[in-house]
């Protein structure tokens, strides 16, 4: 075992993001946040003062502070980040009591997603990329694994050519926590695959100096696409469109779960191909089914 130096509360810091990271397999982003969250309120005068663990009343003098000086958001994070912690400590035997038991972050507003019309989403797809061009068929396959299946960019650049499983019309991704789901994805999201693989992926694969694996989607240079490239390929073809909005992956993966429950799909089935570990973040999508039907009502009724 590695030796930890440092107060007890530092210490038991440690375990806490050693447990995140190792057991629960949180991302290495969410972990540093929660070293950062946590170590502001391990710093705080009176809890270093003290030497013990931080009461409920340091925890709510903090959070109070915090929110004079941090959007809503942060201070929501740190709390959960607090809870998390202590919940570790009790579980482990390390508290008596877990101290933020009924601990709320302030209630944040709840936003919408910004989802594109399917209008908008057939001419992105109809008019942008290149279809007669090696990296336009590639951008072209991207946009249709992003719109078809809501996949998250950090899954689409991580896809594999066998998470293609073309006969049963599903593709294989993997998502937050190393999480495996299958996905259905439509025919024409499958054509264009196909073509890319086909046609495409070999003559970039050409162009590698180094052995890009089997990463299915590839840079101009043969080398495993990376995220930020597809962030730039959606816009551009977003510009190319002519689009009045702007559009990114994840407006496409919100398209895609926005237009589900519109046409009738219920959540539990948009919750698993989302990929969502809790219903209740899927359930945003309800809202905005609801806004779109108190338009067409504002709009259309006579004494709307």
């Amino acid at each position: 075992m590695t030796a930890r130096s440092g107060s007890p509360n530092q210490r038991l810091l440690a375990d806490f993001l050693v447990y995140l990271g190792a057991e629960l397999q949180v991302s290495p982003h969410t972990v540093a946040a929660y070293r950062r969250d946590l170590g502001r309120l391990l710093q705080d005068p009176a809890v270093r003062e003290s030497g013990d663990l931080p009461s409920r009343a340091h925890i709510d003098r903090h959070l109070g502070e915090l929110l004079r000086t941090h959007a809503a958001s942060s201070v929501a994070r740190a709390a959960a980040a607090i809870r998390g912690f202590y919940r570790f400590l009790h579980a482990e035997g390390l508290a008596a009591d877990d101290v933020t038991d009924g601990l709320l972050g302030p209630k944040l507003e709840q936003k919408l997603p910004k989802a594109l019309s399917r209008r908008a989403v057939e001419r992105l797809l109809d008019h942008a990329p290149d279809p007669d061009d090696l990296l336009g068929i590639r951008d072209l396959a991207i946009l249709h694994v992003l719109y078809a299946t809501g996949c998250r960019v950090g899954e689409v650049v991580t896809l594999r050519l066998a998470s293609v499983i073309a006969e049963h019309r599903l593709l294989r991704a993997y998502g937050k926590g190393n999480k495996e789901r299958l996905v259905p994805i439509a025919d024409s999201a499958l054509a264009w695959l196909s073509r890319y693989r086909d046609e495409v992926r070999p003559q970039l694969r050409a162009r590698s100096k180094s052995d890009p694996g089997d990463v299915l989607f590839l840079s101009r240079t043969g080398r495993p696409l990376d995220r930020v490239r597809v962030y730039q390929i959606t816009a551009k073809a977003c510009e190319r469109a002519e689009l009045p909005v702007a559009c990114s992956p994840h407006a496409l993966r919100h398209s895609f779960a926005t237009h589900l429950v519109a046409g009738g799909a219920d959540l539990r089935s948009v919750q698993e191909m989302l990929g969502h570990a809790s219903l209740q973040t899927t359930q945003i999508y309800t809202a905005v089914d609801h806004e779109r039907l108190r338009k067409v009502h504002k709009d259309l009724h006579p004494r709307g």
